[in-house]
Formats: structure tokens, sequence, C-alpha cells
């Protein structure tokens, strides 16, 4: 019974509508949310889990521990703190939880000093609330101070924050990333959260900033970050203090490795960005892209797009239609509660998902799944490596989901990231087994070639012209392989099969 009241069972909230054929006259026209009540969940159905954690972030943490409940007989909020509130306290209190669309309750203010600290269980993986971002105060008990610092600024940036990221035209992706984001100009983001990549040097051989989705540790075949990009951990750290390599963390936070996250927030307590604001400016990168999806309407601007689309003789805005009624109604709460792990369920994946399934076929999981490195990658400005391996490929599917955000490309005589593998086929490069912090020093020292660069040099060359512009490559890097006898020929077409 505990654990269907803590997960399965919800709150009343906003009922759902009934379609009628007329309007009566003793009907009374009740009005819908507006933008800042969606976004600020007003009404929004809570299971008691949701509606502590909740309310554990958006409460400042001088209040905490305290304990809340909510009862419908009376309509009333029990808050239990372990000190004495001022009357200033206890307001602010009650503004917040009426922020939160808590209007209309009685509020019974409460003193216990010897009230517990929270004693929070970390979910079990494929468990109801494993995917939710669990508010920092659950976790100071459990994470190392290097972490749960930065990921308090992280959650504290969405609280203040929320409103304008749904809703604000003027905001944009780089006012939500973190400075050190914000640097370098040519990166590329690498998603090993699930799958195996490959060797670091490759990467960085190409790159100025690498930043990877840091590897699950709850995972059943997880392996460690060392392991799956053959660096060692002080070689890792160094890189990390050059500034060379960074990570994001798009998981509820006790899905990692708290040791690692640890060791690399320690060298440099910028080089992580965490959900929310990886969340905050992959929306405004996908609503840069497409001008709809990523934002928050009002209940009624809702109800009349889709009417609109519903209604009009074009299929294309029919399926478009179909897809946004399936997910549109959860769009905020998922986002609220998942961070950038629910923004592949309601952008450019779902869109792509009903227009193949209006031809008969299902690929959903697929373009769901590939979606989430590519959207992220659009947040960050980053080169997108999607993965590829024998068996399973997300090749196709980016390809697809690159059409919708970036429009299709006529022209067969264009070099384009997609087709970036043509290029780099059969060009030399780096040792994979030479000492990786030789092989920056290296790079740095001899100007290595980056793909923005190469892509804008290219982008227009006739086939020929082409060629001879790789043969130019390949005598540049040779420069650099007479200076290093343990530079060596690799097939780059091997682990860079796509850029999108």
């Amino acid at each position: 019974i505990q654990e269907l009241y803590n997960y399965r069972f919800k709150t009343a909230g906003v009922p759902g509508p009934t379609f009628t054929e007329e309007v009566k006259d003793n009907y009374i026209k009740i009005d819908l949310r507006n933008t800042y009540e969606k976004v600020s969940l007003f009404g929004q159905p809570f299971n008691a889990f949701e509606f502590n954690n909740n309310i554990r972030i958006a409460i400042p943490s001088k209040f905490h521990p305290f304990h809340v409940d909510m009862k419908w007989s009376d309509n009333s909020f029990t808050f239990t703190f372990n000190k004495e509130l001022t009357p200033n306290d206890i307001d602010e209190i009650i503004l917040i939880c009426e922020s939160l669309g808590f209007y209309g309750y009685k509020y019974n203010i409460k003193t216990d000093h010897e009230l517990p600290d929270y004693n929070h269980q970390i979910k079990k993986s494929n468990t109801q609330g494993n995917l939710t971002l669990v508010a920092s105060q659950y976790l100071r008990n459990n994470q190392p101070k290097e972490i749960l610092e930065k990921y308090e600024e992280d959650q504290d940036f969405w609280t203040e924050k929320r409103a304008n990221i749904f809703s604000d035209v003027n905001l944009t992706k780089d006012e939500c990333l973190i400075d050190s984001f914000r640097k370098s100009q040519n990166r590329c983001f690498v998603d090993a959260s699930v799958f195996p990549r490959n060797n670091i040097r490759e990467y960085i051989s190409l790159y100025d900033t690498v930043i990877i989705a840091i590897p699950l540790a709850d995972s059943p075949n997880s392996q460690s970050f060392y392991d799956i990009f053959k660096i060692s951990k002080i070689e890792l750290l160094e890189l990390v203090r050059r500034g060379r390599i960074k990570f994001v963390a798009f998981q509820n936070l006790q899905r990692y490795d708290s040791n690692f996250l640890a060791d690399v927030l320690s060298v440099d307590p910028e080089c992580v960005l965490f959900s929310r604001r990886l969340a905050a400016a992959t929306l405004l990168a996908i609503r840069e892209k497409t001008g709809l999806f990523g934002f928050a309407f009002d209940s009624s601007t809702q109800y009349n797009l889709l009417k609109e689309c519903y209604n009009s003789k074009v299929d294309a805005l029919k399926i478009l239609a179909e897809s946004l009624s399936e997910n549109i109604a959860f769009f905020e709460y998922g986002i609220n509660q998942r961070g950038a792990l629910g923004i592949s369920q309601f952008c450019g994946a779902s869109f792509a998902a009903q227009i193949y399934k209006s031809r008969g076929r299902d690929y959903g999981i697929e373009l769901m799944t590939s979606a989430m490195s590519l959207e992220f990658s659009l947040g960050l400005g980053a080169h997108h490596f999607p993965f590829e391996h024998t068996g399973y490929s997300e090749v196709n599917a980016c390809k697809i989901l690159n059409g919708i955000y970036n429009g299709v490309q006529q022209s067969q005589n264009e070099l384009r990231e997609m087709e970036i593998q043509t290029l780099l086929s059969n060009i030399f490069t780096i040792n994979n087994d030479m000492n990786v912090l030789e092989l920056d020093d290296i790079l740095s020292k001899y100007s290595r070639r980056m793909i923005p660069q190469i892509l804008q040099e290219y982008a227009h060359l006739t086939p020929e012209e082409l060629s001879f512009k790789i043969y130019s490559l390949n005598k540049d890097i040779k420069a650099i392989e007479k200076r290093k006898q343990n530079l060596s020929i690799l097939d780059l077409s091997g682990f860079a099969p796509v850029v999108a």
C-alpha cells in the first residue's frame, strides 16, 4: 500500500475536457491555465514522491529539513520545521506554495526540534522515480560537497528561470550554459551514457573541446569511463585541467559514479553541465531551429493550434497535430521532472515518429533514443557523433531528425556535416596507444586541423577539387608524422560515420 501511495496514486488535478455539440445558456466558462500556471504545474496531479520532491526543490535550503502534509479533507498544509520560524519566514513559505499553485489553503506551521534529517533511498534502475531529478536537499548525506554545490546551483537556476525558459522569446541558449561551455567555438559531443565509444585520442585530435555524457553507473553492462575511452585517471584529470574535456550529467544524479564526478569537479568546478541547464539550452536551441517545439503555450493557444492543424487540408499539419496532442499536455511536467532526459519525447522525434506511423511503420523508440544526443548537441553548439556499431546504428535516425531541425538539402554537390566521413576516410591520425598528453602537446604545437574549418573550406568543392584538398590535408598530417614516429594510419571513417 505504501508503494502504491508513494509512486502510483496521483492527487486530483485539473480535469480533462469533455467535448459537447452545443453550448447551453447555463454553462459557465472556466478560464483555462495561462502559460505561467502551466509552467509552474498548477493543478498538476502528483504522487506523494513528486509532491514532496517539488516542494523541497522550491523551498530554500535554510528551511531544511522539514516535513509537509497536505490534506484534501480540510484543504490544509501542515509544515513541521526543526526550528522556530519568524513571521517573515512563514510568509515566505506560504508565498512559495502559492507560486506553485496551492491557493486557498490553510497553512499550519509546527516546530519539532528533534525532526530528523531526510532518509532518502536511492531508487533502483528501471523503477518509478529513478529518472526523476531528485531535490538536492535529499542528497546532502550521500554526495560529496564538490558535486552537491554544483548540483544545487543547477537546481536554483531552474527554479529562478523556469518561466523564462519556456516562454521568453528573447532568452538564448548561451545564457543557459555556464561560462566554460561557451568559450570554445570548436567542440563535439559524444554520448557515452550507455553505449561504448571510441578512443579519446580520436576526438581530441579533431576538436578543441570534447564534451562527453558521463557513463551511467547503474546500467547492467556499465564500464568505467577510463575503460571506455582508453585513458588513465591522471591523463583525464590533466586534460580536464587544460579545458580539453568537459562533461554533461543529464540524468538523476544518483545514477552516476559520485567518485568520478567529485574527481573531475575538484580539478575544474565548471567542467560539468548538469541536467537543468542542459535542458534549458537544448529547448532554446530547438526553438531557434523550429519556431514551434520547445514553447509552452497557454491552454487556449494550445487548443487553437491543435484545432487549426486538425482542420487544415494539409496532411503534414494533421500529422503534426497528432504528434503534439499525444504529448503537449505533459510537456512542462516532463521537463520539470526529468530535465534534459525528458526533451526527446516532446520535440522532433515525436513528429518524425508520427510521420512514419502514418505510413504504417513504427520507429518511435529508435527516433526517441537517437534524438537525445542529437538535441543535446544543438543545445551545446557542438558537432554530434551518432552511435554506430555492429547490429545497431543511430545514423539513419539522426539523418531523419537532422532533416527536421536543419532542413533537407537538395544539392548533391555540397558536402554536408552528415557526409563528413567522405572527407575523413583514410586520413592519417594518431596511434591509439600513444600517451594522450603527449598527443595533446603535439596537436597544440602543430595547429591541428579542426572539423568546422574543414567543413567551411570544403563545403562547395567539386569531387575533383575535394580529392585534391584531401591530398593536401594528408601532406600536412604527414609533416606531423615525420616529427613523431608513433603516429600511424587510422581510417577515421570507422569512428566518424556521421556528424549531424
